[in-house]
């Protein structure tokens, strides 16, 4: 038994196929089914990686996010190799701690320039106490050693010493001259602020030895 249909079928002309085409793509389901720009990245990058580790690669512009990848690698060992590694698990920035048992929260160069304008006013005692606190913090900064508030300056530079190993010595002495003016009021002299300032001069234009490592003052 055939069915009569009560209406032709439908034969929109192509103005009309077009609206009602248009208009069912933008029903959300449609949508939410159409890959935005974060899936079509992650899905090109998959496909990069496939051809990389398959061998695949032929076109110049496969190879450009490996050359990229080998430049950062290269700025990253650079870095840490000039400025040594960042401690990632520092808790407090350098500048809030104490240091040598004062609330300091100046930056080394604040307390370099300090102890510059007590030495040309022939304060020498001052300088010596602030060129030594000026050398340690901008080894703390530098993170090439690490300052708790219960630091002492030859445990400084002790640790300054295991990354600078050809200035043991002469940090050992500038130790001694703070100890010496902080601890037991020994005058200081020109000789003891010249040897401050010139280590701390030095160590600022060296790289540290096993920049990867950086030593816990202990």
């Amino acid at each position: 038994m055939s069915v009569r249909l009560a209406e032709p079928p439908l034969t929109p002309d192509a103005p009309e196929a077009h609206d009602w085409l248009s208009n069912e793509l933008t029903k959300p389901e449609y949508a939410a089914a159409t890959p935005n720009l974060f899936d079509r990245l992650v899905t090109e990058f998959l496909g990069w990686l496939g051809r990389l580790f398959s061998g695949s690669i032929d076109g110049p512009g496969d190879w450009v996010p490996v050359l990229l990848l080998l430049l950062l690698a290269a700025a990253v060992v650079a870095a840490i190799l000039i400025w040594g590694r960042p401690r990632l698990n520092r808790a407090r920035a350098s500048t809030t701690q104490a240091l040598f048992g004062d609330r300091d929260t100046r930056s080394a160069a604040e307390i370099r320039a300090a102890a510059a304008r007590a030495a040309a006013a022939g304060n020498y005692d001052l300088a010596v106490l602030e060129g030594y606190r000026a050398l340690c913090r901008d080894l703390d900064e530098r993170t090439i050693i690490v300052l708790d508030p219960g630091s002492t300056a030859h445990q400084a530079a002790g640790a300054a010493s295991r990354v600078f190993p050809a200035f043991g010595d002469v940090l050992a002495r500038t130790a001694n001259d703070f100890d010496a003016v902080r601890y037991l009021s020994v005058p200081a002299t020109a000789q003891q602020w010249e040897r401050i300032r010139s280590t701390d001069e030095s160590l600022r234009a060296q790289r540290p030895v096993l920049a990867d490592m950086v030593p816990e003052v202990r």
